[in-house]
């Protein structure tokens, strides 16, 4: 059979304004001669040659049973589907599994799971047995305080179940042991706990201002962990494999300006001169992440609307040095350097473009017994210089002073020393 093959729809019951009788379930042998019912149908009466006493079947009857099985065949060609009814499910010792109802707020199914079934699925009392939720449109909406709850059926028929209200004490919601999902919104205020479960079941609670995909497997509801692909967008959910990862590699091979979307990804320089700029973005989240690496021989500079005062009052700008690391955190208003690395002699992290930040080696200047240990140019240094047998110093000074010394190299070969720039 094909698709194509659909019969015509009945638009309207067999005379459905012809003279009908009603047709009864009950025999009308004995009551009505010739009378149809459900039970008899045309009674052997009519059966019988007239001469003999019989008793022609009346037109009524055969108008009133074709009104009987085209009216339902009028509905259904409509679409239409029924309720569960109580005379009915008596009538026939209960529905039969597999029986699909309409609920009765017209706006979802019941699939009947049991046969012989003459619960009613929508009642409250807690008496519905052997009955589904399937095809429901429509959210559940509850009201919470500090009382448990046990979701009648037209409650978690609803695929969507939405928690309000103040808590003033841990709720349970009781779910039905059936197999199902559900999509639970908490937003219920309070320092309390809202929870799911089954009779006798395992409880899991539903975090405040937060949303839950919930699955029943007919002896619990369950929060089952949700596997999603790998994040590519800063607005994707993530792995936990993605967690304090970036989201990629840049190669820098000339001056850049970066945007809101540029959080997140680890800038690398590549390998040559360098001496390129990057222009940070001025508009990003608290908390908001970027990291850069500079691989080239030149410096890479970072600039910004404002840097961390860690950097120095109005520092608009930073120098990374080669083969050097900064992670900056955006905190909405300033860029804060919170981690990196240096090369031996370079900043351990970012100077300004001034120069604050960077750390050097003291430099021996002279020779025997005139000879220094030195700063280099410019700038203020805190220093410590170490000569062997004849101690050290430590202390702060201009570049290029002699910090240390005179003394004799001829008789104390061992000496070094280290700076930082404050100024």
């Amino acid at each position: 059979m094909q698709a194509s093959n659909i019969p015509s729809k009945v638009p309207l019951p067999f005379a459905n304004s012809g003279t009908k009788n009603t047709i009864p379930t009950a025999s009308q042998i004995g009551i009505t001669p010739g009378a149809a019912s459900l039970t008899d149908g045309f009674p052997p009466l009519t059966f019988t040659p007239l001469a003999s006493g019989g008793v022609p079947p009346a037109g009524a009857d055969f108008n009133g049973v074709l009104n009987l099985i085209t009216a339902i065949q009028q509905w259904q060609s409509a679409g239409g589907n029924f309720k569960w009814d109580s005379a009915f499910s008596t009538s026939v010792g209960g529905y039969p599994k597999g029986a699909v109802l309409v609920n009765s707020t017209n706006d979802g199914m019941w699939l009947c799971l049991a046969d012989n079934n003459a619960t009613n699925p929508d009642a409250t009392d807690g008496s519905a047995a052997n009955w589904a939720p399937i095809d429901a449109y429509g959210a559940t909406n509850i009201a919470l305080t500090n009382a448990n709850v046990t979701l009648t059926p037209a409650q978690f028929s609803k695929p969507i179940i939405v928690l309000a209200g103040t808590l003033t004490g841990n709720v349970q919601l009781t779910m039905p042991k059936i197999v199902g999902t559900w999509y639970v919104v908490n937003s219920t205020t309070g320092a309390f706990t809202a929870s799911l479960l089954t009779a006798s079941g395992t409880p899991i609670a539903i975090a405040q201002g937060g949303a839950a995909f919930v699955r029943g497997d007919g002896t619990n509801v369950l929060n089952d962990a949700l596997q999603i692909a790998p994040a590519t967008q800063s607005q994707h959910a993530v792995q936990l494999s993605q967690l304090g990862n970036f989201q990629a590699v840049v190669s820098v091979s000339g001056n850049l300006t970066l945007n809101s979307t540029s959080f997140g990804k680890f800038y690398q320089t590549v390998s040559g001169a360098g001496g390129y700029t990057i222009t940070l973005s001025a508009v990003g989240n608290g908390g908001q992440t970027i990291c850069f690496f500079n691989s080239s021989t030149g410096n890479l500079t970072l600039t910004a609307a404002n840097f961390n005062t860690a950097y120095g009052s109005g520092v608009t700008s930073i120098v990374l040095p080669p083969a050097s690391t900064v992670q900056l955190t955006y905190d909405g208003t300033s860029y804060n350097g919170i981690g990196g690395s240096a090369a031996i002699g370079t900043a351990i992290r970012p100077q300004s473009a001034t120069g604050v930040g960077q750390w050097s080696a003291l430099t021996v200047t002279g020779s025997g017994a005139s000879t220094f240990l030195t700063l280099p140019a410019g700038g203020t240094w805190a220093y410590n210089a170490f000569v062997q047998g004849s101690g050290g110093a430590t202390a702060i000074a201009s570049g290029g002073t002699n910090v240390y010394g005179p003394y004799n190299s001829t008789s104390f070969p061992i000496a070094n020393g280290f700076a930082y720039r404050i100024a």
